[in-house]
């Protein structure tokens, strides 16, 4: 498995980690077993969550022995000081079975709101700074799926790592936080490689072959989908060497399976780059046409009760990735649509990005309607 940098942390982890969720279906030893053979396979990058069930404890009994050659990274979703000390990184040292974590991170911090809390002299990082000084973390990282906040959280300095979603069908990552991440020399780490894409857009990750039961698929095989392939397994993979053609340092996937091991450490172990053919089916580096919606949610919740930010998201399915069939028989099922519209302004007056949002929604009824 090839090893990438991760930031100013200086740590070398695998291009491909193990994402804790899926772990807690399984037994204690069943998780074990999966666990101990990704690190047999080379995979050094262990991620979980003090609300991932038991992840934190399988993780923690697998990787005991050989604790010091291998990166564990947890993340704490309380959001006050005393609370993240006391039930928080007190348990997950526990749970880990370790008197140090690499990293620990903010978990699921997606709004201004949220960040400004956590980070106040009450909130929950002053619990992970103290921490740090006495040596039981070594690291602070942040995580989210909005990458607008994430970009003005590592600003501040205060994070080593960002954790955010990065697949074919939310690049919103590679535009801004991504590239200055780079510049402040802070890790990447991705989630949701192979899926994320706003449901029931998902890919059928590995198929009836690995996890003995179908997955969602995609809602019309005609859209889209030849850039993938129709084989679960192959579409799986392109999805990730998409990522991996990134700046990014890791991609935590979430694993059950010795055999999704395997397969990750083939992918992850060969890639050398895209071709140009997948550079061109997955229109890698491009973005959608100004002006278009990067679902920050910041406008709103909007006086009139429109779905903003989930109807210019189906206007970006609609036109960029040409799916047209799904997103044109769903859009009359929303709750309340662009009809639903006073023109009152509020969502233009908040864009951070200064769009023009009712003029974008006009055309996006227009599109997903005639």
């Amino acid at each position: 498995m090839q090893k990438r940098r991760l930031g100013r942390t200086g740590l070398h982890v695998s291009a491909v980690g193990f994402g804790g969720i899926p772990i807690i279906a399984l037994s204690r030893s069943q998780a074990e077993i999966v666990v101990s053979y990704a690190y047999e396979r080379g995979i050094n990058y262990f991620d979980t969550a003090r609300g991932y069930g038991d992840s934190e404890e399988k993780i923690g009994a697998a990787l005991k022995d050989v604790r010091d050659h291998v990166i564990l990274a947890t993340k704490t979703h309380q959001r006050t000081k005393e609370a993240a000390a006391r039930a928080g990184l007190k348990q997950s040292l526990r749970n880990l079975q370790t008197d140090r974590i690499d990293i620990v991170q903010l978990h699921g911090i997606d709004s201004e709101e949220l960040l400004k809390k956590t980070m106040g002299s009450e909130g929950s990082l002053k619990a992970l700074e103290e921490a740090k000084a006495q040596g039981k973390i070594d690291y602070i990282g942040i995580s989210g799926h909005n990458p607008y906040v994430l970009s003005k959280a590592i600003r501040t300095g205060k994070f080593d790592t960002v954790l955010v979603p990065l697949n074919v069908m939310d690049r919103r990552a590679t535009e801004e936080l991504i590239p200055l991440a780079k510049e402040l020399d802070v890790g990447v780490v991705i989630m949701k490689a192979l899926g994320g894409c706003g449901a029931p857009l998902t890919y059928p990750q590995w198929g009836v072959r690995l996890l003995g039961k179908p997955e969602e698929d995609w809602p019309d095989r005609s859209e889209f989908v030849a850039h993938f392939g129709r084989d679960g397994m192959e579409r799986a993979e392109r999805a990730l060497r998409f990522v991996l053609a990134h700046e990014v340092d890791t991609v935590a996937a979430g694993i059950r399976s010795t055999e999704q091991v395997d397969y990750l450490v083939k992918v992850g172990g060969d890639f050398s780059g895209l071709t140009d053919e997948e550079k061109s089916a997955y229109r890698f580096g491009e973005f959608p046409s100004e002006p278009f919606c990067r679902d920050c949610g910041l406008c709103v919740p909007c006086p009139d009760g429109v779905e903003i930010p989930r109807i210019l998201k189906w206007d970006v399915y609609y036109g960029f990735y040409d799916v047209k069939r799904w997103t044109r028989q769903h859009y009359p099922k929303l709750r309340s649509r662009v009809d639903s519209c006073t023109e009152c302004g509020e969502c233009e007056k908040k864009c951070p990005y200064h769009l023009p949002v009712i003029k974008m929604l006009k055309e996006a009824e227009n599109r997903l309607t005639n």
